[in-house]
């Protein structure tokens, strides 16, 4: 028997049984009158619940409490004022947000309330524009002071990097030309200088590759002017040395070792064609992974 006769015998077979099915069930009405219909539920807000903690609540003046969706024109707080710019320098971050964001509240309040009131046809919002207007000026000045405080944080760094330039400058100056019994006090003050400018302890550890920001770019900086210090006090000893460290690599092994063990390896690094000048990008990964190396060797 081929699959089209069998699918002909399905079909046949459905068609029947259906037919036997309307006949013993009539689903026609046979006296209409007879039907009764319910009384239809009138919608109601007492049908709606909603939670007072439903967050669309914020977009109403009165919160879960408001009894209107529009509120008119003598319940808007027209007789108050923004805040001024003398007002607002006063505040700490923590109020400057708080007035920021009471402020954009109750702008998305009076935004709503415009559009709804533009949907019900009416025309006049004068009222709402003026209180939107005030709570504008009251968000303009908060930038403005905002603004302010940013420059005049950036000024600072500016005016204390310039100090701290100068006294990395007087520092090296001083350790380069110590005299020999005033090396070691020299030593212990650097030590104190790379922490309280540059943030590396005296002790390298792999906590500090745990730390976010442990190793960054000041890090880096540190490396490069320790290494240089040392560097430039064992030339000033031996005035034939002339070797100058070119990149990171470099400076990472002055950093770390005696001097004189330091040129050795410089050298051989050279020679190998390992000494190569670092791109920014691969300076605090080249850090954490010549940390590391070093720290695993020692245990």
């Amino acid at each position: 028997m081929s699959l089209h006769t069998t699918i002909r015998g399905f079909l046949s077979s459905a068609w029947r049984l259906a037919r036997v099915r309307s006949t013993k069930r009539d689903l026609r009405f046979k006296d209409l009158r007879q039907i009764k219909l319910r009384e239809p539920i009138v919608p109601k807000i007492s049908n709606l619940e909603v939670s007072p903690d439903h967050p669309l609540w914020q977009f109403f003046a009165d919160g879960s409490k408001s009894t209107s969706a529009l509120r008119q024109s003598e319940e808007l707080d027209t007789d108050s004022r923004e805040w001024t710019s003398a007002e607002l320098r006063q505040k700490s971050f923590e109020d400057l947000h708080r007035i920021w964001y009471l402020a954009l509240k109750e702008r998305n309040v009076l935004a709503r309330e415009a559009r709804l009131g533009e949907a019900m046809g009416m025309d006049d919002f004068r009222q709402i524009n003026l209180v939107d207007l005030k709570l504008v000026r009251t968000q303009k000045r908060i930038k403005q002071v905002l603004l302010e405080r940013q420059i005049a944080v950036e000024r600072a760094q500016v005016s204390m990097q310039d100090e701290i330039q100068e006294y990395l400058q007087e520092f090296q100056e001083r350790f380069v030309n110590c005299k020999a019994n005033e090396i070691n006090e020299f030593h212990e003050k650097l030590v104190r200088l790379q922490y309280a400018i540059f943030g590396i302890r005296p002790e390298l550890s792999l906590e500090l590759l745990e730390e976010e920001g442990g190793i960054d770019v000041n890090f880096a900086k540190g490396v490069s002017y320790v290494a240089r210090l040392k560097l430039e006090r064992y030339k000033k000893l031996n005035p034939d040395v002339t070797v100058t460290s070119g990149n990171m690599i470099e400076d990472f092994v002055f950093f770390l070792k005696d001097t004189e063990e330091a040129l050795k390896e410089v050298k051989q690094l050279r020679e190998a064609n390992q000494s190569r000048h670092l791109y920014n990008s691969e300076v605090i990964p080249f850090l954490r992974n010549a940390i590391k190396n070093h720290l695993t060797q020692e245990d």
